[in-house]
Protein backbone atom coordinates (compact mmCIF):
# COMPACT_ATOMS: atom_id res chain seq x y z
CA UNK A 1 0.00 0.00 0.00
CA UNK A 2 2.69 2.06 0.86
CA UNK A 3 4.71 1.81 -2.38
CA UNK A 4 1.79 2.49 -4.35
CA UNK A 5 0.57 5.49 -2.37
CA UNK A 6 4.61 6.79 -2.82
CA UNK A 7 4.42 6.46 -6.72
CA UNK A 8 1.10 8.06 -6.61
CA UNK A 9 2.62 10.63 -4.89
CA UNK A 10 5.71 11.51 -7.01
CA UNK A 11 3.89 10.80 -10.15
CA UNK A 12 1.54 12.80 -9.84
CA UNK A 13 3.20 15.53 -8.61
CA UNK A 14 5.79 14.90 -11.94
CA UNK A 15 3.17 15.19 -14.71
CA UNK A 16 1.21 18.54 -13.06
CA UNK A 17 4.75 20.12 -13.11
CA UNK A 18 5.17 19.50 -16.21
CA UNK A 19 2.13 20.37 -17.61
CA UNK A 20 1.89 23.39 -15.52
CA UNK A 21 5.42 24.68 -16.61
CA UNK A 22 3.49 24.01 -19.98
CA UNK A 23 0.46 25.64 -20.34
CA UNK A 24 0.57 28.27 -17.29
CA UNK A 25 1.35 31.69 -18.98
CA UNK A 26 3.55 33.98 -16.94
CA UNK A 27 2.13 37.42 -18.34
CA UNK A 28 -1.48 38.27 -17.20
CA UNK A 29 -4.03 40.83 -18.76
CA UNK A 30 -6.10 42.95 -17.24
CA UNK A 31 -8.89 45.75 -19.30
CA UNK A 32 -10.30 48.55 -17.38
CA UNK A 33 -13.46 49.95 -17.73
CA UNK A 34 -12.31 52.58 -20.38
CA UNK A 35 -10.63 49.47 -22.08
CA UNK A 36 -7.36 49.73 -21.56
CA UNK A 37 -5.07 47.06 -21.38
CA UNK A 38 -2.26 46.44 -19.02
CA UNK A 39 -0.13 43.16 -18.47
CA UNK A 40 1.03 42.22 -15.60
CA UNK A 41 4.75 39.75 -16.05
CA UNK A 42 5.49 37.62 -13.07
CA UNK A 43 9.12 37.36 -11.96
CA UNK A 44 10.70 33.66 -12.61
CA UNK A 45 11.65 32.76 -9.14
CA UNK A 46 7.98 33.68 -8.59
CA UNK A 47 6.11 31.76 -11.36
CA UNK A 48 8.19 28.44 -10.24
CA UNK A 49 6.99 28.92 -7.13
CA UNK A 50 3.42 29.10 -7.81
CA UNK A 51 3.76 26.00 -10.12
CA UNK A 52 5.63 24.32 -7.47
CA UNK A 53 2.87 25.13 -4.90
CA UNK A 54 0.42 23.89 -7.17
CA UNK A 55 1.99 20.66 -8.41
CA UNK A 56 2.57 20.44 -4.22
CA UNK A 57 -1.34 20.53 -4.06
CA UNK A 58 -2.26 18.12 -6.27
CA UNK A 59 0.03 15.39 -4.82
CA UNK A 60 -1.33 15.37 -2.05
CA UNK A 61 -4.90 15.37 -3.27
CA UNK A 62 -3.86 12.31 -5.50
CA UNK A 63 -2.36 10.63 -2.56
CA UNK A 64 -5.70 11.10 -0.32
CA UNK A 65 -7.77 9.82 -3.55
CA UNK A 66 -5.32 6.51 -3.38
CA UNK A 67 -5.90 5.85 0.27
CA UNK A 68 -9.56 6.38 -0.42
CA UNK A 69 -9.32 4.03 -3.31
CA UNK A 70 -7.25 1.30 -1.72
CA UNK A 71 -8.64 1.89 2.20
CA UNK A 72 -12.36 1.36 0.12
CA UNK A 73 -11.12 -1.56 -1.76
CA UNK A 74 -10.32 -3.54 1.18
CA UNK A 75 -13.22 -3.32 2.74
CA UNK A 76 -15.11 -4.98 -0.10
CA UNK A 77 -12.84 -8.03 -0.07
Amino acid sequence: MEKILVKTGVYSFVVTFFILVAFMQIEESTTDVEGMTSFVVTPYPEFFFHIFRYSIITSIIAVILGCVYILSNKKKE
